[in-house]
C-alpha cells in the first residue's frame, strides 16, 4: 500500500508519477489511515494531482469528501473520469463537473481512450521534451534560472482517488508496462 513512483511519458511530455493506494476517511492506526497519510504526502509533494473517479459508479460520498479536501490542499488538480469507454460512464462524467475542480477528462485506462485529451490538459503544466538538439538549445536560451531549474526536474504527478477506481491501470498505461 506504499506509494509507487515511476518515470512516464505521454507523447512529448515527460513526468514522474506517484501512484497512491487510495484515500480513506479513517483515522488512527488502521491500514486505511496509513494509506491516507501516504496519499496526503503524495498530494503535498506533487506539482499536479490527477484525481481519478470511477465514472461508471458515479460520484460517491467519498469522492465528494476527497474533492473538498483537495480544493483546500492542492492548487492544480485534474479530474479524470475513468471507465468512460463507450457510453458506460456518461452519467458519472456529468456528475464530476459538480466536484468544483474543473472539467473532468473522460478516460479509459484499460482501453487507452482519452490519452490525447489528457495530453492536452497536462501540456498546460509541463514543458514538452525537445525533439532534437536544436530545439533543446533554443529552449535553454529562452529561459533564465527558473526555466533551467524546471528543465532539470520533471513534473511530479500524484494519482489519487478512492480504492479501485483505476489508479494502477492509469499508471501502467502511462508508463507503458505493468507495474
Amino acid at each position: 500500500r506504499d506509494i509507487r513512483e515511476s518515470p512516464a511519458q505521454l507523447g512529448d511530455l515527460a513526468f514522474i508519477l506517484l501512484d497512491t493506494a487510495g484515500w480513506e476517511t479513517t483515522g488512527g492506526e488502521a491500514l486505511e489511515a496509513r494509506m491516507r497519510r501516504f496519499t496526503e504526502r503524495a498530494v503535498d509533494s506533487a506539482d499536479v494531482v490527477l484525481f481519478l473517479i470511477d465514472a461508471r459508479a458515479g460520484i460517491l460520498p467519498l469522492d465528494e469528501s476527497f474533492a473538498s479536501w483537495l480544493r483546500r490542499r492542492a492548487s492544480k488538480v485534474i479530474v479524470i473520469a475513468n471507465k468512460c469507454e463507450g457510453r458506460a460512464g456518461q452519467q458519472g462524467l456529468a456528475e464530476a463537473h459538480g466536484l468544483g475542480l474543473g472539467d473532468p477528462v473522460p478516460f479509459s485506462a484499460e482501453h487507452g481512450e482519452g490519452l490525447s485529451d489528457l495530453h492536452d490538459v497536462l501540456a498546460r503544466h509541463i514543458t514538452p521534451v525537445p525533439e532534437d538538439e536544436e530545439e533543446a538549445a533554443e529552449a535553454e536560451e529562452g529561459g533564465g534560472e527558473d526555466a533551467e531549474e524546471a528543465a532539470k526536474r520533471p513534473l511530479l504527478l500524484a494519482i489519487v482517488g478512492r480504492p479501485n477506481v483505476g489508479k494502477s491501470p492509469l499508471l501502467n498505461r502511462l508508463v507503458g508496462e505493468e507495474r
